[in-house]
């Protein structure tokens, strides 16, 4: 969203989320309900020190669910929650960026010339991947210490600590070159009333095998755990959260990504999944597995559907898509790499036939990999529809998903509902 927002509240409380995820945050002041990690700021004492009706100044950015990032706060009595800046100037992430991609290119060079052994290689495949990491993390810093999103975020920050405090007096701005298409979108309206997400009339001949009923309380005993299933390349890491319901003991997985855990929050468009201890819950669940479908959280009123069964969203689906886009530019990207090999090794200069004989075979591999991605897309799309239509567990996701979005309509927000894996 091309929005910061900046506000001036009272503080009302700050919860952990379950031990020992305590790094990630929620604090609620005013109306509004904010997250972030502990570990963005410099000086992370001073939420210790918040009490109760403390006056603060926020800098934020909204997310699709109605709640905000918080990206810094400003409290008069105790001081100030700065983000991090060490390690994120330009010239440093440059040079880091400059090796990055000389370790890359040098790694694949010799990889393909000079190779000598098994022993070379596995270190040749070491330096790539420690190359890649770097290039990434490189890229990441530029993209956030360069953001138009960052650079306001700071600048309000800086003015707020100058004594200049009448920007809180409208909460959102708008960046430059926001087009008025996207001020009025509704977040969650998309998700809402596509094929895939919305109860149609032929899902009430499943009414009878849906099995569902709903639990409401307080959480108590929280706490977490990670771990991971499977190994290698099938591995897949998880937090499995434990706690008591109207004194029913639940448990929900959820899965996440360890390559991605070092996204900066600039880039989040939703917040992870958040429970706090004494939290009051709406819980969903299908009596036929005992396991959580659908949790609503009352006090900061986020929504969360947890995929049960056959069921794929259109959320899934745009994922699928880009994964797809994904894995067909990093194929380009390694018969550039081969075709480039190929030129190279040519004694003398690459003459006009052998450059057209490139662009012939770059063109040929580009297009049979279109075809199988899109053959392979076409498939999961028909495969999806057929499900949609006849299975018992799309048509209970559904209704989770209109149960879900329910709640949040009758508490005032919008219709988002985030899944969870």
């Amino acid at each position: 969203m091309k929005k910061v927002c900046f506000f001036d509240l009272p503080f009302v409380r700050q919860d952990h989320n379950a031990k020992p995820e305590h790094n990630y945050r929620r604090i609620l002041a005013g109306d509004y309900v904010f997250y972030t990690f502990a570990s963005q700021f410099s000086d992370k004492a001073v939420l210790k020190k918040l009490q109760e009706g403390d006056r603060v100044f926020i800098g934020a950015r909204p997310l699709a669910d109605g709640s905000y990032w918080l990206h810094w706060l400003v409290s008069p009595e105790h001081g100030n929650l700065e983000p991090v800046t060490e390690g994120t100037g330009n010239l440093r992430n440059l040079k880091k960026l400059a090796l990055s991609l000389a370790m890359v290119i040098l790694s694949v060079w010799l990889f393909f010339t000079q190779l000598s052994g098994v022993i070379a290689a596995l270190i040749l495949m070491l330096v790539f991947g420690a190359g890649l990491w770097m290039l990434a993390s490189s890229v990441q810093a530029l993209l956030v210490t360069n953001s138009r999103t960052m650079k306001h975020l700071l600048n309000g920050l800086t003015q707020i600590k100058a004594g200049n405090t009448g920007m809180c007096s409208q909460a959102e701005y708008l960046l430059p070159g926001t087009t008025k298409s996207t001020r009025h979108r509704k977040p969650g309206d998309e998700e809402r009333f596509n094929e895939l997400d919305s109860v149609r009339p032929e899902d009430y001949r499943h009414a009878e095998n849906l099995t569902l009923t709903g639990v409401q309380g307080t959480v108590t005993d929280l706490r977490s755990v990670r771990d991971f299933t499977g190994s290698g390349k099938s591995r897949r890491d998880y937090i499995e959260y434990y706690f008591l319901c109207s004194g029913v003991p639940f448990t929900l997985r959820n899965y996440y990504s360890s390559m991605t855990e070092d996204i900066n929050p600039l880039f989040f468009r939703s917040h992870p999944f958040f429970i706090a201890a004494d939290d009051p819950v709406n819980l969903i669940v299908n009596q036929q597995k005992g396991v959580i479908t659908g949790l609503y959280n009352e006090r900061d009123h986020s929504a969360y559907l947890k995929p049960d069964g056959m069921a794929i969203s259109s959320q899934q689906v745009k994922l699928m898509y880009k994964v797809f886009t994904g894995i067909f530019l990093v194929m380009m990207l390694l018969m550039m790499i081969f075709i480039f090999n190929d030129l190279w090794s040519i004694k003398g200069t690459p003459d006009k036939w052998d450059w057209l004989h490139a662009a012939k075979s770059l063109g040929g591999m580009a297009l049979m990999f279109m075809m199988i991605i899109s053959g392979i897309l076409l498939l999961v799309e028909v495969v999806t529809l057929l499900v949609r239509k006849n299975s018992a567990g799309a048509a209970r996701f559904v209704f989770v998903r209109q149960m879900l979005i329910q709640l949040r309509i009758r508490n005032g927000k919008n219709t988002v509902v985030q899944e969870i894996n």
